[in-house]
């Protein structure tokens, strides 16, 4: 999928492409949502379910359409607004758990990208182990952090390694859509100036876990647009053969020069 935004306030053209693979999994758990709104913002989000006789799948869907309809209904462009996207997210989560003792332990990361096309400006939110990346001038600028056993030991000085790919444990949350986590979700406080160029990922852990920032910079260099990117990572992880190789799902943002006629 590519979808090209263009509107006639947009600051910049914005190019999103997205794919999703169920791994060695007999299911997808994963689940991906795009709000355009033209001049009234833009909204991606991306949730991995969990929780075991397919449950998970439902968590990651209610999660992203929890956050389609809130962005849809009101578009703000603030912390609190992602803020408050997330809360509605959990809440209908919550809500389905509540109806029978199999849904009781269903969960779903989630992240959350909003954009500005008039203003150039992003936000973003997260919580769980499902990962943004920012890429500026073809490097990783920034990502965020994971809400995980593993971070929050990282953090502690337990563990000298300072990537959790390959650690114990790394998959237990600390923090998530559902869960009984202590950790809140992470919001962005103050929304970052865009510039041609930049490129956001939104992806889940089957991705990330076996793919290094440092390939994702090298396939990002070999790829013409968004679509080819997504394609290539994806393919990427699938080929390396791990068996068991979790759901996989991206979603990009790119952010381009407006073309003009004068």
């Amino acid at each position: 999928m590519i979808a090209y935004l263009d509107g006639a306030g947009h600051r910049y053209s914005i190019q999103v492409a997205s794919a999703s693979h169920s791994g060695r999994r007999s299911s997808n758990e994963d689940a991906m949502g795009l709000m355009d709104l033209g001049a009234g913002g833009l909204c991606c989000t991306l949730a991995d379910g969990a929780g075991g006789h397919g449950h998970g799948e439902l968590a990651a869907q209610l999660t992203v359409q929890a956050v389609v309809d809130g962005f849809r209904q009101n578009p703000l462009f603030a912390p609190a607004s992602l803020a408050s996207l997330i809360s509605q997210a959990e809440h209908r989560v919550s809500g389905q758990q509540s109806t029978s003792v199999s849904r009781m332990h269903m969960s779903a990361t989630v992240v959350v990208l909003c954009i500005d096309p008039e203003q150039g400006r992003a936000l973003w939110a997260h919580w769980g182990d499902s990962r943004l990346y920012w890429f500026r001038a073809g490097r990783m600028h920034l990502r965020t952090e994971d809400h995980s056993l593993v971070q929050q030991l990282l953090h502690a000085g337990l563990y000298e390694e300072n990537d959790p790919r390959r650690l114990p444990n790394r998959n237990v949350l600390a923090g998530a859509i559902g869960a009984e986590g202590q950790v809140p979700p992470s919001i962005r406080a103050d929304a970052v100036a865009l510039e041609p160029g930049d490129v956001f990922l939104l992806c889940s852990d089957g991705l990330w876990e076996d793919m290094h920032e440092s390939e994702m910079e090298q396939l990002l260099a070999a790829s013409q647009r968004p679509d080819e990117w997504i394609q290539r990572m994806v393919g990427r992880v699938v080929s390396s053969g791990n068996p068991h190789q979790d759901n996989l799902s991206a979603l990009t943002v790119w952010i381009c020069p407006r073309e003009t006629n004068d």
